[in-house]
């Protein structure tokens, strides 16, 4: 790839992260508010929004899995599923004008179905990036990508949670009007990856060949990151609905409350992005995703302790610290793990394996609070998190201890 390409497609790369974590931002913030207070749902409803959602993305991987030869190009693909989500965002805005039994129900099956192409979007954003970005250009690209991301998720957070505040007496019409505005940032996200140049008309795959499931089974370096990560992610996904329930239901925060909440943690996340690069370029990435890994498991057990709204607040800081590691070092070692030639098929059979987690871990965590309490919950979340980044944590010593091993075998 030419150099002059290069730098469009890192400057436009950046302009579509901007762009998609402000529509989305928007939308991860303020959406369970819309949903639980505006749309009246219910804990069931409440665990079925992260459920669902997630298995609409099994399937949609499922699906991806079959059609990926058939597939066009990478960027085509990518640019129409975004577009079909974001324009699903007004049918979540209008769905207070039905009749208020079937709101939340109509939000829900909305929210649902427009994960099938986000998720088709997100795995072709991944191959794409893939092609597109060097792998000796990554870990500073994506660590520059994520400042900039987190940056303007902060402004999101922070500006829409403040209008919130000032128009709380018409909160409900506010949050439609912030869903609507998150539709619109998505069509300039769109318009920005469509923007990007390959320097070849590039499937994700072959014409006609199919997924090498062979190969895929039997290669042991990625079954093994697969199943670290299905673990983790497990223990990570099943708080996500108890977090909404903790903070809306029983800490009453208001939309400015979960707007500073986001702010805090984007704040932190933005700082250490850096340091969480060059630690990973010192020790490792497994090795630094294990440390991230087992700082994020603090949060859940972190959370229970108080339901004042400034401890609250705190708490989200220090979960940024971690956040920001787990999420650059979670795909960055993803993309370490794969043959470069069948990329793509990789991260289908990965996101597979995510997606059925995504979906079976949230409804696991309203099984465990229809049991226990909430603070037992978020304590299980906690523990299962620790496991997680313990496992990552000796997986990735053992490999460096391995190749020191081999270097100094290779020396004498």
């Amino acid at each position: 790839m030419q150099a002059t390409t290069l730098r469009h497609n890192l400057r436009y790369s950046l302009w579509h992260g901007a762009y998609f974590t402000a529509s989305t931002t928007i939308i991860t913030t303020f959406f369970p508010l819309y949903f639980i207070d505006g749309l009246h749902a219910n804990p069931q409803q409440v665990g079925l929004l992260n459920a669902l959602p997630a298995l609409g993305a099994l399937l949609a991987s499922l699906v991806l899995a079959v059609r990926l030869p058939q597939l066009p190009t990478v960027l085509l693909g990518t640019t129409r599923s975004f577009l079909v989500t974001r324009l699903s965002y007004a049918l979540l805005a209008f769905a207070p004008l039905l009749s208020p039994e079937h709101a939340a129900e109509f939000a829900l099956i909305v929210f649902t179905l427009s994960n099938i192409p986000q998720t088709w979007g997100l795995m072709g954003w991944q191959a794409l990036i893939g092609h597109l970005v060097p792998p000796f250009l990554r870990e500073g690209f994506f660590s520059q990508r994520n400042v900039v991301t987190t940056v303007v998720a902060l402004g999101a957070s922070l500006v829409t949670g403040i209008i919130a505040q000032i128009f709380s007496h018409g909160s409900l019409h506010i949050l439609q009007v912030f869903i609507l505005l998150a539709m619109i940032l998505g069509i300039f996200e769109v318009a920005a990856l469509a923007r990007h140049h390959l320097p070849a008309p590039s499937v994700i795959s072959g014409k006609s060949a199919p997924l090498p499931w062979k190969s895929i089974l039997h290669n042991p370096v990625f079954l093994r990151y697969t199943l670290l990560s299905a673990f983790f992610n497990f223990g990570l996904q099943m708080a996500w609905p108890l977090f909404n329930l903790y903070q809306i239901g029983q800490a009453h925060a208001t939309a400015l409350w979960l707007g500073v909440f986001s702010v805090m943690s984007l704040i932190s996340q933005a700082v250490s992005f850096p340091w969480w690069r060059k630690f990973a370029r010192e020790k490792g990435g497994m090795v630094a995703l294990g440390y991230a890994s087992l700082g994020l498991s603090t949060v859940p057990w972190l959370t229970v302790l108080s339901k004042n709204l400034v401890v609250l607040s705190l708490v989200n800081l220090e979960s940024g610290l971690f956040l920001s590691g787990v999420t650059l070092l979670l795909f960055t070692e993803l993309l370490s793990h794969v043959p470069a030639q069948t990329r793509s098929e990789y991260i289908v059979v990965y996101n597979i394996v995510i997606g059925a987690i995504a979906f079976v871990a949230p409804e696991f965590g309203i099984w465990v609070l229809s049991h226990t309490t909430l603070a037992e919950a978020m304590r299980l979340s906690a523990f299962w998190r620790a496991l997680g980044g313990s496992a990552f944590l000796m997986t990735g010593m053992t490999i460096q201890k391995s190749w020191f091993k081999r270097t100094r075998q290779l020396t004498r």
